[in-house]
């Protein structure tokens, strides 16, 4: 049998492991959907408050700063207390939030209810402390089990975001805002509470490495630049392509018809990313990612009707399944060299990286318009980026040598909190 990155063979994975990867998944559905829903509310909120479009504006950027800002210390705070409480705390803090909206009636109150409490809800309840908690109980599928884990955050969106805009109409905001902190908290608190259990070997404190997570190494730090980039082309991606599409003469319903093929195609990538990191050197398939998006940015150069559509259509195939697909195997690359204590340090802090890059790009593309008039310096900026990040991650110098007896500590003891 061929080993992987850590030499650990593929080893069964206890039912304990799959019930917290459900756990993770509802949690971050629901989380992740009830935050991302502000785009639904923008104009009803807008005209019952009459507000400028700035407020809510900035209280989208709040939430999206603060959720970079958190991630370190959610990381280290899933190390030390547990994952599971983290995540508890984020799902609280998401519910009070919605719930907070749906009382608002100045900008500060959105500021705060709208911008910092789900920012840090979401930080608490999703990608960090999830990766801390199934790194601790899978074994030769954590690939897998993260993949399909960071699927559930487009799949959130992809249901609420419709679900709002449906539901404004007939209830009002208020409602709506109440009956999503409702399901966040009717739905999140208790499937963490009876599904998702602590892995047996962080609770005793055996086979989990070292006590203090060793200290970032050159591999961590590539590992970043790549994240940054990925940001950096994501969410430049995300927030612009419409409007992109739409300078360029296309129909802004078949633009994001398109971004919505896109998202859909990252959902299935994201989880097809998760056998590929089991099977394959994590660096080996982030640099793939990257240089794949390299190759797909110029594409957008070629936007408008006709053939450009094909060429819109095409990039979406080439970009989609790398858009949220570098989760599985940075959340692999870190445990399988660090150890289970690095996973929340770590992760929290390449993930800061992936935010801080993600408002960079979003920016750039504002001031490239603003500066130039057309989106093509950004673009060219952002593909160099990308290509950057992904060449980065040949750079990596070889990991350690493989602990087998520590994977098979590891397999004993979660097979023995199953019993």
């Amino acid at each position: 049998m061929r080993r992987r990155e850590t030499g650990v063979p593929a080893l069964r994975e206890s039912a304990g492991a799959w019930q917290a990867l459900a756990a993770c998944v509802v949690t971050i559905v629901v989380v992740a959907g009830s935050r991302s829903s502000l785009a639904a509310f923008l104009r009803p909120i807008e005209a019952d408050l009459r507000l400028d479009r700035s407020v809510l504006s900035n209280a989208g950027a709040l939430t999206l700063l603060t959720y970079g800002l958190a991630q370190p210390v959610v990381g280290a705070l899933a190390t030390r207390f547990g994952a599971r409480q983290v995540m508890l705390g984020g799902a609280v803090l998401s519910a009070v939030g919605c719930f907070g909206v749906a009382t608002a009636s100045a900008p500060w109150q959105l500021y705060i209810f709208a911008g910092l409490l789900p920012g840090l809800g979401f930080a608490s309840a999703s990608s960090v402390p999830g990766a801390v908690l199934l790194a601790g109980w899978f074994i030769g599928r954590l690939g897998l089990a993260t993949g399909i884990m960071s699927a559930a955050i487009p799949a959130g969106q992809s249901l609420f975001v419709p679900l709002a805009t449906a539901l404004v109409p007939v209830v009002g905001w208020r409602a709506t805002y109440v009956l999503f902190g409702g399901l966040v908290a009717c739905i999140a608190l208790p499937v963490l509470a009876w599904f998702a259990r602590e892995p047996p070997v962080t609770a005793s404190g055996t086979a989990g490495g070292p006590r203090q997570a060793p200290r970032a190494g050159l591999d961590v730090w590539l590992l970043g630049v790549g994240y940054f980039g990925c940001g950096f082309s994501d969410q430049f991606v995300s927030i612009h392509f419409v409007a992109l599409a739409s300078d360029h003469g296309l129909d802004p319903l078949l633009a994001a018809g398109l971004l919505s093929l896109l998202l859909v195609i990252g959902v299935l990538g994201s989880i097809a990313s998760g056998p590929f990191a089991d099977r394959v050197r994590p660096k080996n398939l982030l640099a793939a990612l990257y240089l794949t998006r390299a190759v797909a940015m110029p594409l957008l150069l070629l936007a408008g009707p006709g053939a450009g559509v094909l060429a819109l259509g095409a990039f979406a195939l080439l970009f989609g399944p790398t858009y949220i697909a570098n989760q599985a195997p940075g959340a692999r690359l870190v445990r399988d060299r660090y150890g289970l204590r690095a996973v929340g340090p770590l992760m929290g802090g390449v993930g800061l990286a992936h935010q801080v890059g993600g408002a960079v790009g979003i920016g750039l593309g504002g001031l490239s318009v603003a500066q130039f008039g057309s989106y093509t310096p950004a673009i060219v900026v952002v593909t160099l980026v990308v290509l950057i990040g992904g060449l980065s991650q040949l750079r990596m110098p070889p990991p350690r040598i493989p602990n087998l007896a520590q994977a098979s500590a590891l397999s004993s003891a979660r097979h023995a909190g199953d019993s």
